[in-house]
Formats: C-alpha cells, structure tokens, sequence
C-alpha cells in the first residue's frame, strides 16, 4: 500500500512506493535490517525503472535539492551525508562491457580482459564497502533477441552480490532476480517484488487509472483488471486517441494493443505489422520517419505507407517521437514490454521478418558503389547486423569489406560472436575481421585506421587486401607474409643502397630472414654484406617511432630539428615482436602473424598563405 498521511506527501516523480522508497532509503542508510544486495524486480511495465529513478533522485545532491524534502516521509530519504552512488546503466550493453565500465571506475589502468573478474572480487577488499547500482538490466545487450540479461546476472550481478564489501541495487526481471535469489545465502539478499506484497502499490494504480480515465467508476474498472502501470497507462492513450466508444480495460500490453486496434476499426495484426519494425530494434537510433513505410511494408508484404500516413490515432499510444537537432525525427517503441509482446506474437515468423527488414534497410543503399555504406544512414549502419543475423544473411555480408568496416562496430561483434557460437562456418574476411573485432571496440577505433588494420591484416591471412579508396588511412600496407616464430625485426641496408626487412627466428638454431623492404620478396644477400642504418641515417629520416608491447607509434621530423606528432599509430590484436623504420620512412612491422612494411601517409605541409 502506499500508506502515506496527509502529513507527507509522496514523491513528486513517482507518486506512491511508499513502502519500497523506506526499503531503498534504509539500504542506502546502511541498516542492519536491509540486506546489503536489494534486487528490484517485477512484471515488464510494473514501474521498476521508475521507482529506481525516482530513488536516485533522493540520492543525488542536485536532484535532491530541487524536491521538497521536508514535505516526503523520513522514512523515505536517504540519508543527506552520503555521496551520489555510482550508477551503471545496462540499456544497450553486453555483460563483458558491463564488466569494463565497473573496472573503469574502480580499477582505472585494467587492460585485459581475463583481469575483470579479479576487479569484480576485488572491490571493498580494502576494507571501504563499494556501493554499486546497475540499472535496466532487462533492456541489456546490443541486438534484438538474446540473451545477455542472463550474462548479466550470472557474469556481473551475482560475484558482486557474493563479495561482502559491495553493497548492490539493482532492477532485473523476476526470473533472474529468482535466480539470483537461489545462489546467494540467505539474509544477504532482499527482492523488492513490485507485484506482490508488501511492495505492491493499487492506491497508487488507482490514482494513475484517475487521471488517465476522469470518471471514478472507469478509473475503478481500470485499476481493477490492469496488471501494471504500464497497461493503465496504454489505456488512457488509447482514449485520448479515439476518445469515442467503449472503455479499454486491458489486462496486459497484448490486450492493450487489440482492444485499440478494434477501437479505431483495424485489425491487430497490422498495427503489429506496422510495430515490428520498433518492436525487432536493438537499442540505438531511432527508426527515421522516412524509413518506417517501406520497412513496415516489406513486413507485411505489401505496400502499409497509405495506412501508416492515415493511421495517427492507430499508432499513437505505441510510440515515442524522437526528435533533435542532430538528425531526422525518428520513432521508437514506446515500451521494451510492448515490444516483448509483438516480439512473442511473432513466434516461427521472426526469421522471415528479420530477414524482410534487414532485406529492405539494404535497399536503401546507393546501389553497388563502393561509397554506399559511407553514405547509408546511421540507422542502416546500426541496426543491420542484428536483423541479418536473426534473418539468416550475417555471412553474406561478412564478405563485404564496407559492411565491416561501416557498421556500429560493437553491435556488429555481438552478432558475428553469436553466429560463431551457433556454429556457422565464417568466410574468411569475416574470421580476419573478428580476429581485429576486440581491438576495433575496446580502443573504439576510427574508420580510417580500422581500414588500414583490416587490410593487413587481410594481407598476412592470405586474403585480397581491401579497398580504402576515399578513405585517409594513416598508412597503406606495401606488403605482408605470415611468418611464424619471429622474435625481432630491423632494417637493412645492401651494398647497392636498397634495404631490407630482416627477421630474426630465435631458437635452437637462430635463423635470420630477409625480405626486400619495397616488395616483399625474399634476398638472399649474405649477412655479412648487410649493414644496419646508423644513427645519422635515422636522424635525417622524416619519420621517428616509439613502440610498446602492442603498438607502434610514428612521429613527424622537421627540417628545424622539431618533432610532432603521433601523426599515426600500428595496433596489433596481439604482443608485437618489433618495429623498425628504414631511411626511407617505410615502417618494418613483425608480430604473431607475420611481417610486413607499411607505407606512412604523411600530412600535407600547410601552404603559405599570401598577402
């Protein structure tokens, strides 16, 4: 119940929880009754986000200033002393970036990734408790259908739950906080079940079902049959789109989507049509208005523009507008659980939906030139990966070096991961691709050097290099061999003045290989006629390096002994064996894979300008 008096008010933004805003403000106080892990869970649309949100208002010292908190029960807020917790917001995130985003706060400096569950343990081990609240778990993941919720619980939410000097809040489904509930010891944990007593609220259903309906007696019905906020909340849309005719009562999201499509004389299944499109999204941009016709249609395979152009009161209460200065207006589901319900209605048709939609967003492209994927629309770039999967032509696209190197490239790695898992044999771009994928999402690499790896490293698998034609790489790779078992690489110089790559093969019996630095091809000079450059001939080239386990940076010399830069930088998916430079500027390049030498792009001299 909301039990609140006439001598407190309820919250401004949430208006009732009275009994669950006590619970979070005695966790957040430290008491010894409130378990250190509070779990918040409930019917998707039941108002977790809400209460959570409306909760961390209290705790934040700016939100908290603009709410009158004399006028709320004491009971209800959190103690004034306490600094804001941090808050990690899983909306559009897999549960290994999860992890990176707690190691960034609480173990700055961690580089890989096999040290993430030792940060996890490791909070609090200095004897200061970590409060930690990781919101929206159930909108978690990059792509449509998956199941990196259950990542969450198992990967993030339950070590943090185990480790007694982390104090943990947290919204999640019921099936996983059950889950939860399960692993950890009894009295460490507390569920806050938004449904059930004593956290349900139906004073506060009602006063919601009041102001969406006017009329007492409706507003009674309507609380009376809704499951959640949500529903009730879909129900007075419903009557302000079509205000004539029968009450709504609807029990769920589901019934809330017939019972409007009736009301406004269509039928449900192309208002579910018109919805997939929302509804199959992944988190990101919003669907552009101008996209919303076609793809509706190749859904529904035929042509819906006439009815979405005529159908405002149809549609309105199941979508947000979204619109800025920074791109088109665009529309988005309203609810993750109304997308949940058209998402399940589809069932064994979602193959073949997924596969219209991602078959009408590649219909968008500017034909077969190589430049369309850098003019697609960033919700082509965006979405694409998940629908191909889900519809069956992922691999198809792997072949294509402007997918890769064009699409979002964490969503674009969640979906070739799970086609990997399932089995399906990659081509082989896509397997070079994937082998860079970590490399390109951790460091969040720009295009251009994202197109000078992937051509190289193409290269060293043998592969056709790829296409950068209007892209400004940082460097273009001249050559590249696999060569295996490399511990050092330098440049040489033969009697003629050319120079070499030398490779030194460590071992019982050291070997030393060379390739000329232009073309790749092997030489078989003696080793005794080679001579290294020395530093005179370094120090008059262009070009200086500095190198770490993984990298190699490039710095820029002028004519006046002054140094700039980094102008350009090599990454390797793996430790470096060396790097070289020869006199000429041309980069030596030896690692796991094999070696190569690059050929820098140097910035053009500014031009003088005249008076």
């Amino acid at each position: 119940m909301t039990d609140t008096t006439a001598a407190h008010q309820p919250h401004p933004h949430l208006g009732g929880r009275a009994a669950a805003l006590r619970t979070l403000a005695a966790w957040r106080a430290g008491t010894a009754d409130v378990p250190r892990t509070v779990l918040i869970t409930g019917d998707s649309g039941s108002g977790r986000t809400r209460l959570l949100t409306a909760f961390l208002m209290l705790c934040d010292p700016g939100h908290r200033a603009a709410i009158d908190t004399a006028a709320l029960d004491p009971a209800t807020v959190p103690p004034a002393d306490l600094p804001a917790p941090p808050v990690f917001d899983a909306t559009g995130v897999t549960a290994v970036q999860l992890r990176w985003l707690l190691a960034d706060l609480f173990a700055p400096g961690t580089d890989r990734a096999d040290r993430l569950p030792a940060v996890l343990a490791g909070l609090g081990a200095d004897g200061q408790p970590q409060t930690v609240v990781i919101a929206d778990t159930d909108r978690a993941g990059l792509l449509p259908d998956t199941d990196e919720t259950s990542r969450i619980t198992g990967e993030v939410l339950l070590p943090l739950a185990l480790n007694p000097g982390v104090r943990l809040l947290a919204d999640l489904p019921r099936a996983e906080a059950e889950r939860l509930a399960k692993d950890v010891p009894d009295g460490q944990l507390l569920v806050l079940d938004l449904d059930q007593d004593p956290w349900r609220d139906p004073d506060a259903l009602l006063r919601q079902a009041e102001l969406a309906v006017a009329e007492p007696t409706a507003a009674r019905q309507l609380a009376a049959v809704a499951g959640t906020p949500l529903v009730v909340q879909l129900a007075g849309w419903s009557l302000k789109a079509r205000p004539t005719g029968l009450l709504p009562l609807p029990r769920s999201a589901g019934d809330a989507l017939d019972l409007h499509a009736e009301r406004c004389g269509s039928d449900e299944l192309t208002l579910r049509r018109l919805l997939a499109p929302l509804a199959l999204a992944g988190p990101g941009e919003p669907l552009p208005l101008d996209l919303w016709a076609p793809v509706a249609s190749a859904v529904a395979g035929k042509d819906l523009g006439p009815v979405l152009a005529a159908g405002r009161d149809l549609l309105l209460p199941f979508f947000d507008l979204v619109a800025d200065d920074d791109r088109p207006p665009g529309v988005r589901i309203v609810h993750p659980a109304v997308a949940d319900e058209i998402r399940e209605r589809l069932g064994r048709t979602a193959r073949e939906v997924h596969r219209r939609i991602a078959t009408a967003l590649l219909a968008t492209l500017d034909g077969d030139r190589p430049a369309r994927w850098a003019a697609a629309a960033p919700y082509v770039r965006e979405q694409l990966a998940g629908h191909a999967l889900h519809g069956g032509l992922l691999d198809q696209l792997l072949t294509d070096p402007g997918f890769l190197l064009h699409a979002e490239q964490d969503r674009l790695r969640a979906a070739v991961d799970r086609l990997a898992a399932e089995g399906a044999e990659l081509p082989p771009l896509g397997r070079t691709w994937l082998r860079l994928a970590p490399l390109f999402t951790r460091q969040e690499l720009g295009i251009e050097l994202r197109a000078a790896l992937l051509d190289h490293a193409a290269r060293l698998d043998g592969l056709p290099g790829i296409d950068t034609t209007g892209l400004d790489v940082p460097w273009r790779t001249l050559w590249a061999r696999p060569l295996t078992g490399v511990g050092a690489v330098t440049a040489a110089v033969r009697p003629d003045g050319s120079h070499l790559l030398v490779a030194h093969r460590p071992g019982q019996e050291p070997e030393l290989a060379a390739h000329d630095a232009r073309t790749g091809e092997p030489d078989h000079t003696a080793p005794e006629q080679l001579a290294r450059p020395d530093d005179g001939q370094r120090a008059a080239g262009a070009l200086g390096l500095s190198t770490g386990s993984d990298y190699v940076r490039l710095w820029q010399r002028h004519p006046d002994g002054t140094v700039t830069g980094p102008i350009a930088a090599f990454l390797s998916d793996g430790p470096l064996a060396g790097a070289d430079l020869t006199p000429d500027g041309l980069l030596l390049i030896a690692d796991a894979h094999g070696i190569a030498a690059l050929q820098p792009v140097l910035p053009e001299a500014p031009q003088p300008t005249g008076h």
